[in-house]
């Protein structure tokens, strides 16, 4: 539980930062002062309070402040989260904690899209000697500690792409022994409503969601579901997968389906490599244009800006982990239609990628439907219904 002084410490805090969004700066400043004759050092660059006896939180930001947050409900979730600590901040390693709260600073961070504070954290977090791993979801300190990283999307849990690379990185720790990272990842998942069935080779969340969890020979493989599985080893094992001509040579039909697999897992690439979604575009213009005989055979369109902002919006969702609604879902699988209405098909590729890989939206175009992993779905709509 929160102490007296931790209680204290918050609620001056949280009334500095009240002061500071009235623009009050002598009250802010006066606060401060009580504040650092109490042993309590603020750092408001990336919004922590460390006290001298280690003890350690967050500042709200302004938008929680305007959002209706108070002292006495800050202080009943850091209660809460110090209570998932198995203590309080004062009884557990106050480095661990620190760097715990400061990864947590970071993720806020980048879902505000504010990539600067987020680098000075990570720029902190380096000092502290700890190195954050963004595709491994993991972070690594040098005193041997480690932890997860989950984006900070409130009470929405974490995306299924998270979940996947956590539980391929547990099974990595099982197999190499490491049997306290593995179980430091599920308590850290099960803290977040994640279970982890060992017998069963199932992961289910509190709010539905399940999915298989790999074998150690898919994970060897590559499929095992988790992100960063588009190296350059993916060819050698495409290829042992593939039937085989005579003299070990793949056939014409093997080469074909190689072809159309790789280029898939280039499509993939580019959407996740690109910042600049133009780029993105232009790479699978280049592909499709490369494709020869088999290919669409139409001259390239320029993107519209409408399938720029698309593809710009998947990939923030993809920079911030957030979960798209059913709304925004819609807007995207219409734009989609308009572009191959328009002849558009890099975008529209583009667009299906991405609302498969990040979203983890599968378009059924016999259907005329979409379906998410997490059970939504909705409408693809006829051309006919479109707007021109």
């Amino acid at each position: 539980r929160v102490s007296g002084n931790q209680e204290e410490i918050i609620k001056l805090v949280v009334m500095r930062e009240q002061a500071r969004l009235r623009k009050d700066w002598g009250l802010a400043d006066t606060i401060r002062t009580r504040l650092s004759d109490m042993g309590v050092t603020l750092f408001d660059k990336t919004s922590m309070w460390r006290s001298s006896n280690g003890l350690n939180g967050r500042i709200p930001s302004w938008s929680d402040l305007e959002s209706g947050a108070t002292p006495e409900s800050i202080i009943a979730t850091h209660s809460v989260r110090m209570d998932g600590m198995g203590g309080s901040l004062g009884e557990c390693d106050p480095d661990m904690a620190r760097t715990k709260a400061l990864v947590q600073q970071r993720e806020h961070a980048r879902s505000l899209k504010d990539f600067d504070r987020a680098d000075d954290i990570r720029n902190e977090l380096k000092a502290m000697g700890v190195e954050v791993y963004d595709k491994e979801k993991m972070w690594r300190a040098k005193s041997g500690a480690s932890g997860v990283v989950i984006g900070w999307r409130g009470n929405e849990g974490p995306t299924d792409l998270e979940i996947a690379t956590l539980v391929v990185q547990r099974e990595k720790a099982r197999q190499s022994t490491d049997f306290a990272t593995a179980d430091m990842i599920r308590d850290e998942l099960r803290t977040v409503g994640i279970e982890i069935y060992d017998k069963d080779k199932l992961w289910k969340s509190k709010d539905g969601r399940q999915a298989p969890v790999p074998s150690w020979l898919q994970i060897q493989g590559g499929s095992g579901g988790g992100a960063g599985n588009m190296g350059g080893s993916m060819a050698p094992q495409l290829q042992g997968m593939l039937p085989m001509g005579p003299g070990g040579n793949m056939t014409t039909a093997a080469r074909g389906s190689a072809a159309a697999t790789l280029q898939t897992q280039v499509v993939h690439a580019a959407l996740a490599a690109a910042r600049n979604p133009a780029s993105a575009v232009r790479t699978l213009q280049m592909l499709q244009g490369s494709t020869g005989p088999g290919g669409r055979g139409h001259k390239a369109v320029p993107p519209s800006p409408e399938a720029q902002e698309a593809l710009r919006f998947i990939n923030n969702c993809q920079a911030t982990g957030r979960m798209a609604q059913i709304a925004e879902v819609d807007w995207l699988v219409g734009i989609r239609e308009r572009c191959r209405q328009n002849g558009d098909f890099a975008s529209a590729d583009a667009l299906r990628s991405g609302l498969r890989s990040t979203l983890g939206v599968e378009l059924q175009e016999k259907e005329k439907t979409w379906v998410a992993r997490d059970g939504r779905h909705g409408a693809i709509p006829m051309w006919t219904n479109m707007p021109s």
